[in-house]
């Protein structure tokens, strides 16, 4: 076993989504060995990345149910996967609802930004994200950046876990136009630093910023206690690993029906 490529999945809660589907990753790719480390969000911003060891604070009533340890060293991975970072994107999602736009047909009362206003703006959220991850990371070329999932599409609706931000967007004509743009400012930024990002797979999205319901965790909709529209389920981890392995390690999921035959 100790010729498989060792990959290590890590970053915020959103590495659950990967966790869950551990049992159909390890069945598909029996050449690769996962590890899967995550840590609440607040948790994870303030752990330390030194000398290739990521370790969070010792209190390890921090940890999520499923971790057993605050500390992972970097150094026996061919792959890293790191989960979760949302390049500021209710910032950005503000700024394109909350202002008519230049060159754009629509008015709404609104404040004014040109494109180029509007441009700047983003990029420099964008670009201001991703010289952090360099500096906290460095520019290992084994590492790949997965933002986190956009919000499900029933987020719009309301009642709890509402998306205001999101649900007045899709409803500007420009909204798509200016995700477009966004996200080609992600991967541009984090190509100028030297780090390479994989956005969201399409065949996971319900249209601008938003994730299709499929992709819901269990008893988390809307009416239950446990409302929550922006942690995915083990599909969503499922097809994303796939993405990741087709595109990174070209790699792709044997067939479960013969494997277990």
């Amino acid at each position: 076993m100790s010729d498989r490529q060792k990959i290590l999945i890590i970053g915020t809660s959103h590495t659950g989504a990967f966790y869950t589907a551990r049992h159909r990753i390890a069945e598909a790719f029996p050449t690769l060995d996962v590890t899967y480390f995550g840590l609440p969000g607040q948790i994870y911003s303030a752990a330390l990345y030194e000398d290739g060891v990521f370790r969070a604070p010792e209190d390890a009533s921090h940890l999520l149910g499923w971790m057993d340890t605050n500390e992972i060293d970097f150094a026996p991975f061919a792959r890293i996967l790191h989960v979760g970072e949302r390049y500021t994107l209710n910032h950005a999602m503000r700024l394109m609802v909350f202002h008519d736009i230049l060159e754009e047909p629509e008015r709404t009362s609104r404040a004014f930004l040109s494109e180029a206003a509007l441009g700047d703006l983003l990029r420099g959220l964008v670009r201001q994200r991703a010289e952090r991850l360099a500096e906290r990371f460095g520019a290992d070329p084994r590492q790949c950046f997965l933002p986190a999932p956009y919000p499900l599409a029933r987020s719009v609706g309301a009642g709890p876990g509402h998306e205001f931000a999101l649900a007045s967007l899709r409803k500007r004509p420009h909204g798509a136009k200016w995700m477009q743009r966004y996200e080609a400012m992600i991967e541009e930024e984090m190509a100028r630093v030297g780090l390479d990002v994989m956005l969201q797979p399409h065949d996971t999205r319900a249209g601008q910023f938003m994730t299709e319901d499929r992709y819901a965790r269990p008893d988390t909709e809307p009416g239950t206690e446990t409302v929550d529209h922006r942690h995915m389920n083990a599909d969503y981890g499922w097809q994303v690993f796939c993405a990741f392995a087709e595109s990174r390690l070209q790699l792709h999921p044997e067939d479960l029906q013969s494997l277990a035959d």
